[in-house]
């Protein structure tokens, strides 16, 4: 039998082949794929397979010498790409990303050089929401990093298992480690249960025991004593690969199943479909040795470069260790620059395809050659230049306190605005607060009112705006406050959801709870300028038929009910095209005046960038305070920003200090520009 024994099972690179296609589509064409996340958790199984078939090659060795070898060889073959693609990937970072994205990437990139990505940074850090904004490059890092600790774990499970007598009792004590797994997976929240590698050892465990199957089932036929039956055993193996569809058509089932669901139109349950995809792949794994379709040369070696494409764990496979995630620093360029063209996004996973494949026919295939020395050495250079690259730019601080701060030249406002853009986070962060959670968003108390000179209750929320602004307000209001509470979650307007469902109810929880005196929202308008065309027109606005505008008054009207005296309303700020924001002032020290600037901008006197959607929202906006018994004000930049004698917006002044960051933030110029709007609210409480 043993000559019959298959080095390599190819089957298993077609199915991580077809994994890494159902990531992709998930990650580039999230409309047509919502199920092909998916992926991942096959890739996990595949792992615990492997990672089971390299302990049990060891098993014999003494204790220390295993969990050596073990660390030792995933290292070596880990380490090399996975620390020179977060170096790519930082270099690219700072030559084509805005300098907005650099804070959190360099603190994105920390965390993945240690295998920390997967402890979210605060309840916000939702997966799929930082998928859809595509700014944090090493979002996908997560699943390396649960793989990585599960290494920390596996070799004294599988220790354990090795004492026990028995096959049966072996197999059962996975099942028990595993059910437990699974329990914390159903149980705990699912913003946990995703990252947490506590609940994911179910998916690596089911990997293990098809493997420990698999070799019982072989040890069986390799001991088979006598000499006839252990002939026609390998005539039937012979026969089983002169006709493998007939004789193992049963594969065919499984695999079918996994992909229909991977790739089914409609989004469909996590609870009802991960336990399905992880054991239907179990179950693929078992009998799919022959399998025409999953042992194609082209599935194979799609599955040979998966981890060149995409950052999960991919990381034991035979001949070939797997490579590292390209594909989506790629697309979040894509994102930033050309998001909705699909042209260039099917250019960009091409791209993503071409990279992974030289980067696995250039750099493992040539560093898996080194001796040990080398391979370590190697390692330790890439180490220490992702840490001088991770920790390239010191942040200056910014703040401008005045207006007569201003420095006078076009070349200070290039470097102010390539500043502000790079300490946008920064700036988020309000020194007055005591964050609850995790800063600079989320909830927190603004502590220094000492308790406060006021006698007013002050609630803010909104989103990343009221961070933004969180300073100022608490500089111009402050006086008037015996208590500020502020709440602010990214990308999530407190009056209208377009996927923070979630946060949009803990709004309400929370001013409910806390009952303010006044409330202000203070929000960049995101989804509350979205068409509904078929209601309305450039003439008509019928807000009984509105959908979101319904959704915006039941909100407000919750909010006014919990609130003392009055809410507070900032209308809505048109956007510009930010990528630009950074050649403001390198326009105007060329010369361009500011109406040539204003168009570049995408502020035009015929139209705005956004000018419809603009001015729904701020349709929307007035509708909510006739609605709302005349206990809401709207707070309005417009005569701030606009331009009554050109009739349009100005987002800078006239030496090229930007009133906003590439982020769509206020700068700290852009605050002062807004402070006395702040100023006479405050006094009139």
């Amino acid at each position: 039998m043993s000559a019959t024994k298959k080095t390599k099972r190819l089957d298993l690179q077609g199915i991580r082949g077809l994994a890494i296609l159902s990531v992709l589509g998930f990650h580039f064409f999230p409309a047509q794929f919502p199920n092909g996340y998916l992926g991942v958790d096959q890739f996990f199984v595949l792992s615990g397979f492997l990672m089971c078939m390299l302990l049990k090659r060891a098993e014999n060795e003494p204790t220390c010498t295993l969990i050596t070898l073990f660390y030792s060889r995933r290292f070596k073959r880990i380490l090399p790409l996975y620390l020179l693609i977060i170096l790519l990937s930082m270099i690219s970072l700072y030559a084509l990303f805005p300098d907005t994205s650099i804070e959190t990437n360099q603190d994105s990139a920390l965390r993945a050089l240690f295998f920390v990505s997967n402890a979210p940074k605060s309840e916000q850090d939702d997966y799929f929401t930082m998928l859809s904004k595509a700014v944090d490059i090493f979002t996908h890092t997560w699943s390396l990093s649960v793989e990585v600790q599960f290494y920390c774990l596996v070799p004294f499970i599988f220790l354990f298992a090795a004492k026990l007598s028995g096959f049966k009792l072996q197999c059962a004590y996975f099942a028990l480690i595993g059910l437990f797994s699974y329990a914390i997976f159903y149980f705990i929240p699912e913003n946990m249960s995703f990252n947490s590698v506590f609940a994911r050892i179910w998916q690596f465990l089911i990997g293990m025991i098809v493997y420990i199957l698999s070799s019982h089932s072989e040890k069986r036929a390799e001991t088979v004593e006598d000499v006839e039956e252990c002939s026609k055993l390998i005539e039937h193996e012979e026969n089983s690969r002169d006709k493998p569809f007939t004789l193992h058509f049963i594969s065919y089932l499984p695999m079918l199943s996994v992909i229909i669901i991977n790739v089914f139109p409609y989004s469909l349950s996590t609870d009802f479909v991960r336990p399905l995809v992880t054991l239907g792949t179990g179950v693929l794994m078992m009998i799919s040795e022959n399998n025409l379709i999953l042992s194609n040369i082209a599935l194979t070696y799609i599955g040979d470069i998966s981890y060149s494409i995409h950052w999960p764990i991919y990381a034991f496979h035979w001949p070939i260790y797997a490579h590292l995630c390209i594909h989506w620093p790629i697309y979040a360029y894509w994102k930033l620059n050309w998001d909705g063209d699909r042209t260039f996004l099917i250019l960009a996973l091409l791209f993503s395809i071409l990279v992974a494949i030289i980067v696995y026919e250039f750099f493992e295939k040539w560093y898996l050659k080194l001796s040990s020395t080398n391979t370590g050495l190697l390692i330790v250079v890439l180490f220490l230049l992702n840490v001088i690259a991770i920790n390239k730019d010191g942040l200056i601080p910014s703040r401008i306190e005045n207006n007569n701060n201003k420095t006078k030249s076009t070349e200070d406002a290039i470097k102010m605005n390539h500043l502000w853009d790079l300490n946008d986070r920064k700036s988020l962060w309000v020194p007055y607060c005591d964050y609850e959670a995790s800063r600079p968003l989320g909830w927190c108390n603004h502590t220094s009112l000492e308790p406060g000179p006021g006698k007013f209750k002050l609630a803010v929320i909104g989103n990343s705006w009221t961070a933004n602004h969180g300073t100022l307000f608490h500089e111009e209001c402050g006086s008037k406050a015996k208590i500020i509470l502020q709440g602010s979650v990214g990308t999530c307007e407190p009056l209208f959801f377009s996927r923070c469902q979630y946060f949009f109810d803990k709004f309400q929880e929370r001013i409910k709870a806390e009952k303010p005196d006044y409330l202000f929202i203070i929000s960049r308008y995101i989804s509350i300028g979205d068409a509904i065309p078929e209601i309305h027109t450039t003439t008509n606005f019928i807000f009984d038929k509105d959908p979101i505008y319904q959704t915006m008054k039941k909100q407000l009207l919750g909010l006014v009910a919990s609130t003392k005296f009055k809410v507070y309303i900032l209308d809505a700020v048109p956007r510009h095209d930010t990528y630009k924001t950074q050649f403001i002032a390198d326009w105007a020290k060329e010369g361009a005046d500011l109406v040539e600037i204003n168009k570049r901008l995408g502020q035009t006197n015929a139209q705005l960038l956004d000018g419809p959607a603009y001015e729904l929202a701020r349709r929307r906006n007035s509708e909510l305070v006739k609605d709302c018994g005349g206990r809401c004000v709207l707070v309005d930049y417009k005569p701030v920003f606009y331009n009554f004698t050109s009739q349009s917006y100005r987002m800078f002044d006239e030496m090229g200090y930007s009133y906003f960051s590439m982020a769509q933030h206020l700068t700290p110029l852009g605050l002062e520009q807004v402070r006395h709007v702040w100023k006479s609210v405050c006094e009139a409480l």
